[in-house]
C-alpha cells in the first residue's frame, strides 16, 4: 500500500526541525482523544507485552501440572552383548551372549500424598495472579498516558494564554505610543510595557522547551508522531461520590487480587511440601514387543508378553530434606501473607490520598474561577479609569498581569482536576475503559 509522505517544518525553542511524517489522507487532521492515545500506547508498550508473555508461560506451567495427574506412556528398546560364559554342565547350553528388549511402559499415578492436586491448584492461582499483573500493568500505563496527555494540553493552553497576554500588551503599547505623541503619557510607560512583552516571550520559549520534552514522551508512549494533535473529551467532575464507595472497590484492584492469588499459591505449596512425606502409589504396566532370556512359559516355550505391578514408595529418611522444604514453604506462606497485607494497605492509602487531592482540586478550581472573574473585571475597570486619568499605567499593567496569572492558573487547575480524577478512577478499577486482554 502506498504511503504519502509530507514534510513539515516545526519551529520549537528557536530551532527549526525538519521531520517526515506519515499522513493518512482521511486521518491527517484528526485529533487524538485520551482513550485513543491509551489504545495506541497499549499496543506499543513492551511492559504490557512482557506481561502477556508471562501469562502464556503461566498457562503452560498449569498444563504441566495437570499432566502430572495423567498416565505416561514410553517406549524402551535395548540391545546388549557380553562375554560368553561356558556352561558348567557339558550337556547344557551356555547362556547367550546377546540379548534384546523392546517394550511399551505405561505408568498411572494413583496416590502422591495429594501433592499433585495441590500443585495444580497452585498453578491455577499463579495463572490468575499473572492475569491480574497484566491488568495492573495496563492500569499503570493508563496513568502514564493520562499524566502525559494533560501535561501536553496544559502547556499548550499556557502557550495560548501567554500569546493572548502578549497581544494585549502589544495593544497596550500601541495605545501608549499614541498617548505619548499627544503628550498624555510618558515614554517610560511604553518602555515598561515593552519590558513586560520581552519577559513574556522569554517565558514562552521556556514553555516551548517543556512542550518539546512532553511531546517526545508522547511519541515514546504511543509510537505516533510528536506533532499529533490531542483532543480533550473528558468532563470535569460535578459531584464526587463518598469516599466509602471508592474504598468498597478496594478488593477489585488487580494488584490486590494478584497478592491474594499468590497467597493462595503459597498455601498450596505447603500442601505440596507436606505431601512429599506421605507414601506414593503408582500403577505400572509393560507390554513386551521383544524380550530374550527372561521368563518363559514352560508349556509353550515362549517369553511372557506383559506384566503389571503396583509400586508403593514410602519415604523413610532423606537427611532432613523433606522437613526443611516444609519449613521453607511455611515461611514463604507467611511472607505472602505479609505482602498481601502490605499491598492492601498501600492500595487503601492510595485511594484515600488521591480522593483528598481531587476534593482539594475541586475546591481550588471553584476559588480560581471566582478569582479570575474578579481579576478580569478589575482589569477592565483599570483600563477605563486610566483613560480618565484616575489610575497610572502601572496599575493597569498590574491588573492585566493578575488577570492573566489567574487565567493560567485556572486553566492548569482544570486539567489537573481531570488528571487527578482519572487517576482516582484508575485506582478503583473504573478506568481504563479500553479492553484489557493481552494484545497479540
Amino acid at each position: 500500500m502506498k504511503r504519502n509522505f509530507a514534510i513539515s517544518i516545526a519551529l520549537a525553542a528557536g530551532i527549526v526541525a525538519l521531520t517526515v511524517t506519515t499522513v493518512r489522507p482521511a486521518q491527517a487532521a484528526e485529533a487524538l482523544t485520551l482513550d485513543e492515545y491509551y489504545v495506541a500506547a497499549l499496543k506499543r508498550s513492551e511492559v504490557v507485552a512482557t506481561q502477556g508473555e508471562l501469562i502464556r508461560q503461566a498457562e503452560e506451567r498449569n498444563k504441566q501440572a495437570n499432566s502430572a495427574l495423567r498416565p505416561t506412556v514410553s517406549g524402551v528398546a535395548s540391545y546388549s552383548r557380553r562375554d560368553p560364559v561356558p556352561a558348567a554342565d557339558p550337556g547344557s547350553s551356555a547362556p547367550t551372549d546377546r540379548s534384546s528388549l523392546a517394550k511399551l511402559t505405561a505408568t498411572q499415578p494413583l496416590f502422591r500424598g495429594f501433592r499433585d492436586f495441590a500443585a495444580l491448584r497452585q498453578t491455577n492461582a499463579l495463572l490468575d495472579a499473572q492475569n491480574q499483573d497484566y491488568r495492573n500493568a495496563c492500569t499503570q500505563l493508563f496513568k502514564d498516558v493520562v499524566q502525559n496527555f494533560y501535561i501536553v494540553l496544559s502547556i499548550e493552553q499556557d502557550l495560548k494564554n501567554y500569546s493572548e497576554e502578549i497581544n494585549q500588551n502589544i495593544d497596550r503599547e500601541k495605545e501608549l505610543n499614541g498617548r505619548v505623541r499627544i503628550g498624555r503619557s510618558r515614554i517610560s510607560e511604553v518602555l515598561s510595557v515593552q519590558s513586560t512583552i520581552s519577559t513574556l516571550r522569554a517565558q514562552v520559549e521556556q514553555l516551548r522547551s517543556q512542550l518539546g520534552t512532553a511531546r517526545e514522551a508522547f511519541a515514546f508512549l504511543s509510537g505516533l508522531a510528536p506533532t499529533t494533535l490531542l483532543r480533550d473529551t473528558e468532563d470535569l467532575t460535578v459531584n464526587l461520590e463518598p469516599l466509602d464507595e471508592y474504598l468498597a472497590r478496594l478488593e477489585m484492584r488487580p494488584d490486590v487480587k494478584a497478592s491474594q492469588q499468590r497467597l493462595t499459591a503459597a498455601q498450596e505449596n505447603t500442601t505440596v511440601a507436606r505431601g512429599a512425606n506421605l507414601p506414593s502409589l503408582d500403577l505400572n504396566a509393560n507390554r513386551y514387543l521383544e524380550r530374550s532370556g527372561y521368563l518363559r512359559d514352560a508349556t509353550n516355550l515362549r517369553d511372557s508378553d506383559w506384566d503389571v505391578e503396583l509400586a508403593l514408595t514410602v519415604p523413610i529418611y532423606a537427611g532432613g530434606l523433606l522437613q526443611s522444604k516444609v519449613r521453607e514453604a511455611v515461611s514463604q506462606r507467611n511472607q505472602a501473607e505479609l505482602n498481601a497485607s502490605q499491598v492492601s494497605r498501600e492500595a487503601e492509602q492510595e485511594i484515600r490520598s488521591v480522593y483528598q487531592i481531587v476534593v482539594f482540586d475541586r475546591a481550588q478550581l471553584d476559588a480560581l474561577e471566582k478569582a479570575t472573574e474578579s481579576a478580569r473585571k478589575n482589569y477592565e475597570a483599570q483600563r477605563r479609569d486610566y483613560r480618565l486619568g484616575l489610575v497610572t499605567n502601572l496599575d493597569v499593567l498590574q491588573a492585566l498581569t493578575a488577570f492573566q496569572q489567574n487565567q493560567r492558573a485556572l486553566d492548569r487547575a482544570r486539567y489537573t482536576e481531570k488528571l487527578d480524577y482519572l487517576i482516582l478512577e484508575a485506582a478503583v478499577v473504573r478506568r481504563p475503559a479500553a479492553p484489557q486482554e493481552p494484545v497479540p
